[in-house]
């Protein structure tokens, strides 16, 4: 997710100093699906009051020796083009399917069986836990929130419910050994399909 639409859409709901940015993250259950860093996070809002999309509209006096200055931050004129864009774009761009588990497949054959599966299994776990979790919070939101952040966790719960069906299927495969097969061609068969192709 882009962490400049992430900041600028919740500041079209109201001023907030980046802690209540990070805080409303929380309570909304974003990071269930987003992976978030503090730091990306203070870093995306210095960059867009650089840029001129968001301002200072507060400076509140922190008690306390050494204690910084909190900022209470809002969009500008600038900001709520840029916000508008930025939803755009993210609705034209195409999906990738993306698990870390992905790129580690094809090598999978050089590893031992036994080390693999509590891998599998342990992912299976993390999903399954998320999924619960996206299940209660739907329940227990979907009535009070907008339209599109129902649609929102709707799609996070279908989404990690083919992930499971798929994780449960790669399991299935380590553990009958199948997962760990090699290529089924010969290097004569792969080159003559490569000529044909025209690649």
């Amino acid at each position: 997710m882009s962490m400049r639409l992430l900041v600028l859409g919740l500041l079209m709901e109201g001023n907030k100093h980046p802690y209540e940015i990070r805080q409303t993250i929380k309570a909304r259950n974003w990071n269930e699906t987003f992976k978030l860093r503090d730091g990306s996070l203070y870093y995306a809002v210095d960059q867009l009051r650089e840029d001129g999309l968001v301002e200072a509209a507060e400076v509140v006096p922190v008690p306390g020796e050494n204690r910084p200055d909190k900022t209470i931050f809002r969009i500008t004129d600038a900001g709520r083009e840029a916000f508008i864009k930025l939803v755009y774009q993210q609705f034209e761009q195409s999906s990738y399917p993306q698990h870390p588990v992905f790129m580690a497949l094809p090598f999978v054959r050089h590893l031992e069986p036994e080390t693999i599966v509590p891998l599998i299994e342990k992912q299976i776990a993390s999903c399954e836990t998320r999924l619960a979790r996206l299940r209660a919070i739907f329940e227990l939101k979907a009535p009070y929130i907008p339209a599109g952040s129902a649609m929102f966790i709707r799609g996070c719960i279908q989404f990690s419910e083919t992930e499971l069906n798929w994780l449960n299927e790669t399991l299935a495969e380590a553990r009958s050994g199948k997962l760990f097969e090699g290529p089924k061609w010969s290097a004569e068969q792969i080159e003559a399909f490569r000529k044909e192709m025209g690649f």
